[in-house]
């Protein structure tokens, strides 16, 4: 190459470094700042999302408050109405059965009036099988704390915790007591006892609360008990074991930090991770908004006590995915990346196609030198392939010449001999051995002269799978006798090929006598045909002995054999005839299980085109 070309080439390829160095630059730049202004709106999102969580969170606590501000009144109100009426009156009963009547549709489970020493009396419950009155107890905690005057009017509410009898063995409820006073000098008669449904409470509040499309409240009592969740089998259960044998596998990030600062009566906004979230199965980080819901705060009248009020508390959560807080603002923002790194493509399309216009002609010429190369190289090695075979042919000509005769003569004199030495068994078969060595010479010397007579196939249009049958039919009974099976799978629509038909039967018979000669006893040999790429194939398969990839590599080319008399031209003959008709020969072949060589020719030029 010319040093001004040479040097021009240079510049032009510093340019394209410099366009394509600049441009990445540039991109880095861009999407770095594009990530950080993606990271700051998602902060953003994430607190205001959070804030509206925890707003949800808080008017789910208010409701739970207001719910026990109602039964704290529904339960003053009955010990009101025991105070102005004589316990042993019917009006009593009647008023009472109303009054249970309309307020369990509010998650009352059971009200019981226990006498002074804690026994109950009177019983109304929402079982279909109440235990009698007399059988229910309280313990003695509560009879001692209602007898204390100054819990007169007062109010006392206990935890959470699984009822230990029937009829509600096992359920999460909670007592919800008041002393019981009687008569214009008021004396002590015995206790009256709410038993509140707390999954009821917690269903009823979380019911209908959505946070974004599908995020979802839950709570927790003093025990991690899970008292509503949407998924309604993790209710009633411990919360952390509950989703560990959900799935075994995930670690619950943030998860224990949160449920601690609920106990802890804390407020606040966190994220964490799950195992799911409703349909949808795996890791899944979620945003989270927190508040208590105490006991010991909030109610109206300010007259209840509360059991351990250092922990009796509930925690309410809200939480969504953060993947579906922020879809939305993120394909706005990924659709304003894709509209600027459009801008920019366009930008750098535009100097590509400048700087293409600037490297056609360079292009245009280094590819006509490439060509002019590529043709000079080709030419080279047919001139080394041709000079070979005709020192080849040089040589075949003087051997044929020098050893046609005198094998003929050898050959035909060991006759003569044979004939007179009848008598002579053993003279006889060292000349048979000498005729039949003369006679693979001779055939040697003709597979030379075939190899190299520069023979142009006579082309016609042929139906390849017609040959197929022909040569098929020749060594069927040559198959047979040694025990192996001939089957040919040839394509029924197979177009027309151009090529010589007895070249192509001379391939075949090869083909198939090399098989015939590796495959052994009760073997096959299968004979297809087909057409792809523009090309139609046939192929000779057997169940031989293989042959490894070193012999695969050397099995074309002249004089090489496996055989133990093999001359080494037979496949080269056939390559030769392969490659005369523009044709290709491959095999594939494994060691112990068999081989296939199939040779690939061109359609006939109308077919093709």
């Amino acid at each position: 190459m010319p040093a001004s070309r040479s040097q021009g080439a240079i510049r032009l390829s510093l340019i394209i470094v410099i366009i394509v160095a600049g441009a990445a630059l540039i991109s880095t730049v861009f999407y770095t700042f594009w990530q950080r202004l993606n990271y700051q709106v998602e902060v953003i999102l994430q607190d205001q999302f959070n804030q509206q969580q925890l707003m949800l969170a808080r008017k789910i606590a208010d409701n739970v408050e207001s719910y026990f501000d109602f039964m704290e009144n529904a339960l003053l109100g009955y010990a009101g109405l025991f105070q102005a009426t004589p316990p042993e009156e019917r009006t009593m009963d009647v008023s009472l059965e109303e009054r249970f009547a309309r307020h369990q549709r509010f998650g009352l489970l059971q009200i019981t009036r226990y006498n002074p020493e804690g026994v109950g009396v009177q019983s109304f419950s929402t079982s279909p099988k109440p235990p009698p009155a007399g059988s229910l107890a309280l313990p003695a905690d509560y009879p001692k704390w209602a007898q204390a005057p100054e819990n007169r009017g007062r109010l006392f509410l206990s935890r959470t915790y699984d009822y230990p009898g029937p009829p509600w063995k096992g359920r999460r409820v909670m007592r919800f007591i008041t002393p019981l006073y009687w008569g214009k000098t008021p004396q002590f008669a015995g206790v009256l006892e709410f038993l509140i449904d707390p999954l009821f409470i917690c269903g009823k509040v979380t019911a209908d609360v959505r946070s974004g499309q599908t995020g979802y409240a839950w709570i927790i009592d003093q025990n991690l008990i899970m008292l509503a969740h949407y998924e309604k089998e993790f209710v009633g259960h411990e919360a952390m074991q509950i989703r560990i044998a959900r799935n075994s596998q995930i670690v619950f990030r943030g998860l224990n930090e949160l449920h601690a600062s609920l106990l802890a009566g804390k407020e606040g906004v966190t994220e964490y991770d799950s195992g799911w979230h409703r349909q949808k199965v795996g890791q899944m980080p979620k945003l989270a908004a927190y508040t208590p819901i105490r006991f010991d705060k909030g109610l109206i009248t300010g007259v209840t006590e509360v059991e351990d009020p250092a922990h009796n508390m509930w925690g309410v959560c809200v939480v969504a995915p953060v993947a579906e807080v922020y879809g939305s603002i993120s394909q706005v923002l990924h659709q304003e990346l894709f509209l600027v790194g459009l801008f920019f493509l366009v930008v750098l399309g535009v100097s590509g196609g400048l700087i293409g216009l600037a490297m056609f002609w360079n292009k245009s010429l280094t590819r006509q030198v490439e060509l002019k190369t590529e043709e000079l190289l080709e030419s080279h090695e047919r001139l080394l392939r041709s000079e070979r075979f005709a020192a080849v042919g040089e040589a075949a000509a003087y051997v044929s010449h020098e050893i046609k005769n005198p094998l003929m003569i050898i050959g035909g004199m060991a006759s003569q001999v044979e004939r007179r030495l009848a008598a002579d068994p053993a003279a006889q078969e060292k000349l048979r051995i000498i005729q039949t060595e003369v006679r693979r010479l001779e055939s040697f010397l003709g597979e030379l002269r075939d190899f190299l007579r520069p023979v142009q196939p006579s082309k016609q249009e042929i139906d390849l799978n017609q040959v197929i049958r022909e040569v098929k039919a020749l060594m069927e009974e040559a198959i047979r006798e040694k025990g192996i099976r001939l089957e040919d799978r040839l394509h029924p629509d197979l177009p027309p090929v151009e090529a010589d038909p007895n070249q192509l039967k001379q391939v075949l018979l090869n083909l198939v006598k090399n098989a015939l000669e590796a495959t052994e006893d009760q073997g096959a040999i299968l004979v297809s045909s087909g057409t792809d790429d523009g090309r139609v194939w046939f192929s000779v398969q057997d169940t031989g002995k293989g042959m490894s990839e070193d012999v695969q590599e050397k099995i074309f080319h002249p004089f090489y054999t496996t055989k133990e008399k093999g001359t080494g031209l037979g496949l080269a003959v056939i390559n030769k005839i392969v490659t005369d008709h523009h044709g290709d020969i491959t095999v594939s072949s494994v060691a112990g299980i068999g081989s296939t060589f199939t040779v690939r020719l061109p359609k006939k030029a109308a077919d093709a085109a």
